[in-house]
């Protein structure tokens, strides 16, 4: 039987720059640069297949390259199809430089970034469809035991299929194990790091600020903090809460409202990726649409009962005694209803069909979902400013007590730092003034 690594011809293998030890993957021209790697074109021999040939500078101690032989082991099995595929990595040590080797797979069409440069408007259709291609990808990664954390999410690591308008995120190499501490000696990108990242105590809700940061540059087309003129002015802003300028310039409310979500200065008030996936905006169009009739009222109030409203975007899906812009107002009990008993019931009213019932069942139930987080959200916030107003209180009542203590007389005052210049300096009494 011919071995297939040789059935590549001769000229193939004479121009390569390079190839693995095992002769699988062979080298050729450089293809990009970075500030740690550079990329080339590949080829797989076994598949005929081409691949990306990464470089990365070797940075590690003898800890942390244990750890990452370990990440990356793990990495080549994953196979999602909003993820960049990873073959295979080895370490180089020449007399001339140490550098790790990454193989993964291709992605000829460029990156976001590339895009929104060429592009200043995205259509909103299009950005949501990304949107909601790397928040599969995320929660793939976050749904392992233990998750994966990205860590340094931007739009110049997310790439884009030109022919299918598919996204996937790249640049996995460097991802990093929940409670693992490689991440620490690798820094991210300023701009698109959370407040916590800093601190290096973290989780998968970063990926969540990265991804707010992202949104924002697809909705802008500006880069996050481009106002900055450095690392520390956007650090200053990151960690005080203050978004970028561009955060203003959304013209779409829904969208700015999905973005602050994820870039709260507090991950505990940001939405996990599954909140954001059931959220109206990243579903895939189904042909309907179900909102509360006032979301904000819902989420201030304590009554399990709420109004929801069914719409019928699809015309497909619209009977003909039902207009355009029709819709119908139904109540649901969250302590007592069930969202496919609801749906089937909606039956009944003409407005949808037998066959649409799972899709409206399972559009109620991300809208319940969404408002029960939001209400636990808004009584630990309630709960939070009345435990600071009774801590102002006491502070309050302490300061009051003290200002009730009798005051001294001048002369009284005038007696005692007489005696106390009479005393030894070594027992001359001093105290430190209290901050309240």
């Amino acid at each position: 039987m011919m071995d297939p690594v040789k059935t590549m011809t001769e000229d193939e293998e004479t121009n390569a720059l390079d190839k693995s030890a095992d002769g699988r993957f062979l080298k050729f021209e450089e293809i990009g640069r970075g500030s740690f790697k550079t990329v080339y074109k590949g080829i797989d021999v076994l598949s005929g297949v081409a691949v990306a040939w990464c470089e990365l500078q070797e940075r590690m101690n003898k800890n942390e390259r244990q750890r990452f032989r370990e990440e990356v082991e793990m990495l080549k099995g994953l196979q999602h199809p909003n993820i960049v595929r990873f073959y295979d990595y080895w370490e180089v040590n020449s007399p001339k430089r140490i550098y790790l080797v990454l193989i993964t797979e291709l992605m000829t069409s460029g990156t976001l970034k590339t895009y929104l440069r060429r592009f200043k408007k995205i259509n909103l259709k299009v950005l949501k469809s990304w949107c909601r291609q790397i928040l599969k990808g995320l929660s793939f990664l976050h749904s392992r035991t233990p998750p994966i954390i990205h860590r340094d999410l931007k739009c110049d690591n997310i790439f884009i299929t030109g022919t299918t308008g598919s996204v996937k995120i790249g640049d996995l190499g460097l991802a990093t194990l929940k409670n693992r501490s490689f991440a620490k000696s690798v820094i991210g990108t300023p701009e698109f790091m959370a407040p916590e990242m800093y601190e290096e105590h973290y989780d998968e809700m970063v990926d969540v600020y990265a991804f707010g940061m992202c949104m924002l540059e697809m909705a802008t087309s500006e880069y996050p903090y481009s106002e900055c003129t450095g690392p520390a002015q956007i650090y200053k802003k990151v960690t005080t809460g203050v978004a970028p300028q561009s955060f203003n310039k959304i013209e779409c409310n829904e969208i700015r409202d999905i973005i602050g979500r994820c870039i709260r200065l507090k991950k505990d008030e940001r939405p996990t990726v599954k909140d954001l996936l059931q959220m109206d905006f990243f579903q895939e169009d189904t042909g309907f649409k179900v909102e509360f009739v006032n979301r904000d009222e819902s989420v201030n109030c304590c009554d399990p009962k709420v109004e929801l409203r069914l719409r019928v975007t699809d015309p497909k899906k619209r009977k003909d005694k039902h207009k355009e812009d029709e819709a119908i107002q139904f109540d649901f009990d969250i302590n007592k209803d069930n969202v496919d008993e609801v749906a089937g019931a909606l039956v009944t009213t003409g407005i949808i069909m037998e066959e649409d019932v799972r899709t409206v069942s399972g559009l109620i139930k991300n809208q319940i979902n969404l408002l029960v987080k939001d209400r636990h959200q808004q009584n630990d916030h309630q709960n939070s400013s009345e435990d600071l107003k009774h801590e102002l209180e006491k502070l309050g009542q302490g300061q009051s007590t003290r200002n009730q203590q009798p005051q001294q007389s001048t002369q009284q005052q005038q007696q005692q730092q007489q005696q106390q210049q009479q005393l030894p300096a070594s027992q001359t009494q001093t105290s430190s003034p209290k901050t309240v």
